[in-house]
């Protein structure tokens, strides 16, 4: 399938908060589940190995919306690998409310930044490795190749993981679980407020815009081919990595995972 750049509710500056946070608390709850165990155990894996090369515990985790599935990788990393890592959340629209939740987990192994910080040029005081999850659709390849020039100019690790597939099948499954998950884990997922419940299941605008979210991200997924052009030309000073790997997925599936680490050479 060729890639579409097609308009998402959550990229636009002026949406009502209440949506925004619907979308990202339930992104977050999806992507922390017991599903996803294998997946964080790929990642932590590979975040391991790539912090250990740069030398850094310190991962600054860009576009986290509702926190994502770093929690779990952070918890992983400490607890199974014996990893001190530490995690600096950051987003352009601070999802204030989930952040806290996560620093009020995080045992100390978490902190948030509350103001808004833009991928393309993220302040030299947040060093250590940069990540991605499930974020790297939102921006077209232009963007794409500015959010690499910035990590690779300021000489820090860059690494990006997308559960996400651009392929009819995922496309059609993302849109099914977007709905089934709207419709019977709302209550579940972050502060069920009057207006969340309201806007859920008497007038369903969250639900829509969820599930219209989540086919569009799928739609505008990047291969690896895309990703490998995107990093051509900037690999003096800089090691590449992109790969598709499949991890265990529920009922015996396997789920795919497409990751991109870059590195600067050691000295």
């Amino acid at each position: 399938m060729k890639r579409v750049h097609l308009f998402e509710w959550e990229d636009q500056p002026w949406l009502p908060r209440v949506f925004r946070d619907y979308t990202t608390d339930h992104l977050r709850f999806g992507l922390e589940s017991d599903d996803m165990a294998e997946a964080h155990r790929a990642i932590a894996i590979r975040l391991k190995k790539a912090m250990e090369h740069i030398e850094t515990r310190e991962i600054v985790d860009l576009c986290s919306g509702g926190g994502g599935p770093l929690l779990a990788v952070q918890r992983r990393l400490v607890s199974e690998m014996g990893f001190p890592a530490r995690v600096t959340l950051t987003d352009l629209y601070p999802n204030v409310s989930a952040f806290q939740r996560i620093e009020a987990e995080g045992d100390g192994g978490v902190r948030c930044s509350y103001d808004s910080i833009s991928v393309f040029d993220v302040p030299a005081d947040f060093r250590g490795i940069r990540t991605l999850f499930t974020a790297l659709h939102h921006f077209r390849p232009a963007e794409v190749r500015r959010i690499f020039e910035d990590a690779v100019a300021k000489g820090v690790g860059v690494a990006v993981f997308e559960p996400l597939e651009r392929t009819p099948q995922m496309t059609f499954l993302i849109a099914l679980a977007a709905v089934i998950r709207s419709l019977l884990l709302t209550p579940k997922v972050g502060k069920l407020s009057l207006a969340r419940f309201l806007l859920t299941y008497v007038f369903p605008l969250c639900p829509i815009i969820a599930t219209w979210d989540g086919v569009v991200s799928a739609l505008r997924t990047y291969s690896i081919e895309e990703l490998r052009d995107l990093t051509a030309g900037l690999d003096q000073g800089f090691s590449w990595e992109i790969q598709r790997i499949e991890v265990p997925y529920r009922f015996g599936l396997a789920a795919p995972l497409t990751y991109l680490i870059g590195l600067p050479n050691r000295a």
